[in-house]
């Protein structure tokens, strides 16, 4: 009864200190912590501005591909490969398409759309960040 008792005491003392895995530690991708807000207008961020437009943003892991997907709606993923992430391999656009992300290491695929994996090895999509307007013609890119 005593070792009873103190496992069920030592279970109680690490349980706090143990905290849930974030979908950063998941992916085995590096946590980098953003806040970043893009203003449209800027011309680095001009093909923001239709639907269908990207663009690169240098932040997070392996920098962030945003991507205007409906009239007000913007999604954001971070370009860190989920296939073997310590290859710190990174996505890019296909050139053949605008909506498919191909890493340059394992060829994975990935949609740009929701960042679902569309042929693998991987088997997760990628990382995403908020993004949000925050006031007219500002994007709050954050996690």
């Amino acid at each position: 009864m005593k070792y009873f008792v103190s496992a069920i005491l030592g279970i109680f003392l690490v349980l706090p200190s143990c905290k849930k895995d974030s979908i950063n530690d998941q992916l085995g991708i590096p946590y980098v912590n953003v806040s970043r807000y893009i203003f449209l207008s800027d011309p680095n961020f001009i093909g923001l501005n239709a639907v269908g437009g990207f663009a690169y943003l240098d932040a997070g892991s392996k920098g962030i591909i945003v991507y205007h997907r409906a009239f007000d709606e913007y999604v954001a993923f971070d370009r860190h490969c989920t296939w073997r992430t310590q290859d710190n391999c990174q996505v890019v656009n296909d050139t053949n398409t605008t909506v498919i992300l191909n890493c340059v290491c394992c060829e994975s695929k990935f949609s740009m759309v929701d960042g679902t994996v569309l042929n693998g090895p991987t088997l997760n999509g990628l990382l995403q960040y908020n993004a949000q307007i925050s006031s007219p013609g500002t994007l709050h890119i954050y996690n």
